[in-house]
């Protein structure tokens, strides 16, 4: 419970740093608003190795699951979001 606790907190500081949306979780995922169609973000993120889920079959177009990781996978991600969205 603590590391998903402290691994929410991370990707929480790092969304927040890249002006990014979420809805809140105490589970061990975040979804993710990411401002726009999130098909070709979720392909840019593959394409760089990090596995994400869109969520357009949920009726979420603009939304991404992203699971609690490492703190060096989270780290990972958020480096991707930031290159992928031109940040």
């Amino acid at each position: 419970r603590k590391l998903n606790r402290e691994g929410l907190e991370q990707l929480a500081e790092g969304l927040w740093a890249l002006d990014l949306q979420w809805i809140p979780s105490i589970g061990n995922f975040l979804t993710v608003d990411v401002g726009r169609e999130a098909a070709p973000v979720y392909e840019a993120l593959l394409r760089l190795g990090v596995i994400v889920r869109p969520l357009a079959n949920y009726g979420l177009p603009n939304h991404l699951r992203v699971t609690v990781g490492t703190k060096a996978q989270n780290a990972r991600f958020l480096e991707s979001m930031a290159l992928v969205l031109g940040q």
